[in-house]
């Protein structure tokens, strides 16, 4: 923590639990805290990387002594400090070879590996795991079947010593990953990914989530730095978002729900039109203007569709966006109208597509220089500007930088729900 800015308060016990708070009035783009990651290691659902980097690997590679997917450089570096140094050895002690048949093979062991190294640090009970709440759900069950197995039979020096893992510490150690770590991932100029894995901070989980958070975060290698994006007051609380900024309130409430086991109440998602936005809102067919409520209804001219029209018309839209990649001109220009014909102008799907065009238009200077894409970069902006003031202006931070990135054609926003926030698995 930046000596003197901050205070942490709450307990473990309470409803909020502990927190984080302004100790002195903060001004915009102050960093707070900068932290190197207790535990790094694959995400539980991942592309093949290897398992000391995380770097994406392009064919199979495997550790000679345990058989885990390693890149050359991390096979030929020797380093003590190597976290894939202590699972190897204790993995040769108890004599277990990992021998894949396939990529898709290899992905699956990532599951357990992060969980091992927390288990082998010993500090998960630091951590809320949400033991309680997640026994008998669905990653509890996967949990149960792919994880215990393995990692309760390791013991201590081989075959003969203590068991050193029970169940019970198998599941909070893997609760307090899902619960607490964020995704840590860096791509090439065109967005493709170099290296994903979830990294685990002992101070950064003391932050709290709003869906319009006073912090963001950027990271360098595996360190992570948080900093304000607007001014804070003193005993005002620090917060980020947990998931992607541009995600409407129905798929943010699914995330924390299921894996974070609350319900978020800041005031984005207790407001209908999310702060004006209207990020899932549909298209009046009648008049244009944007319907809310479930069923959809137009407040102006009185028009409703049904639940089951407005989710043919969400579906139809999803697989659109989710089709384009490298069209021609014409189909980017189309699909834009098409979908303006039944989204309100920030919706997020529609939201979706203005980043592919982006992306397009970074590589095509006719596109580059046309109305639509002043008009989606402008629009997107208007999102950042709305959602988490003091970004949107070009400010430092996660936002701030992927702002840019859009604004430019460089790089999605959104990706994966929960990709962002000390929320991934």
């Amino acid at each position: 923590w930046t000596e003197g800015l901050v205070r942490v308060e709450g307990c473990p016990q309470s409803g909020p639990g502990r927190f984080v708070v302004a100790n002195t009035d903060l001004p915009a783009g102050q960093v707070v805290l900068t932290e190197s990651p207790l535990v790094f290691g694959p995400k539980q659902s991942s592309a093949l990387v290897c398992v000391q980097c995380c770097g994406v690997l392009e064919e199979l590679r495997s550790c000679q002594r345990c058989g885990l997917p390693l890149c050359l450089n991390c096979s030929t570096t020797s380093s003590e400090d190597s976290s894939h140094q202590a699972e190897c050895l204790l993995f040769s002690q108890n004599q277990i070879l990992f021998s894949f048949r396939s990529s898709d093979e290899a992905v699956k062991v990532y599951s357990m590996v992060t969980v091992l190294r927390l288990l082998m640090q010993g500090t998960w009970d630091q951590f809320e795991t949400h033991a309680e709440q997640r026994t008998d759900s669905p990653i509890w069950i996967y949990n149960q079947k792919f994880v215990v197995p393995l990692l309760s039979q390791l013991r201590a020096g081989g075959p003969d010593g203590e068991l050193l893992f029970p169940q019970d510490r198998i599941h909070e150690a893997a609760g307090a990953l899902d619960t607490n770590t964020f995704e840590v991932k860096t791509v090439d100029s065109a967005g493709a990914v170099l290296s994903i894995g979830r990294a685990l901070y002992q101070q950064a989980a003391l932050f709290n989530n709003s869906c319009s958070p006073t912090c963001t975060r950027t990271f360098s290698g595996q360190q992570v730095t948080f900093s304000t994006t607007r001014a804070v007051s003193a005993g005002e609380e620090l917060t980020i978002c947990y998931t992607g900024l541009l995600q409407p309130t129905s798929i943010r409430q699914a995330v924390f729900s299921q894996t974070k086991h609350f319900t978020c109440c800041c005031a984005r998602c207790s407001d209908q039109t999310e702060m004006g936005t209207f990020l899932s809102s549909m298209a009046c067919p009648e008049c244009g203007l944007n319907m809310t409520a479930s069923p959809p209804a137009c407040s102006a001219c009185g028009e409703t569709i049904t639940s089951d029209r407005e989710h043919q018309v969400l579906e139809m839209c999803q697989n659109l966006v989710k089709r384009l990649d490298g069209q021609e001109c014409m189909v980017w220009l189309s699909s834009l109208k098409k979908l303006k014909r039944f989204l309100s102008v920030h919706h997020f799907i529609l939201v979706q597509l203005k980043q592919k065009f982006l992306l397009h238009a970074k590589t095509c200077a006719a596109c580059s220089e046309g109305q639509d894409c002043r008009e989606c970069r402008e629009q997107v902006q208007w999102l950042f500007n709305t959602l988490q003031p003091g970004v949107g202006g070009g400010g430092a931070g996660e936002w701030g930088e992927e702002r840019s990135k859009v604004m430019s054609g460089g790089e999605e926003v959104n990706g994966d729900v929960g990709s962002d926030g000390a929320l991934c698995r």
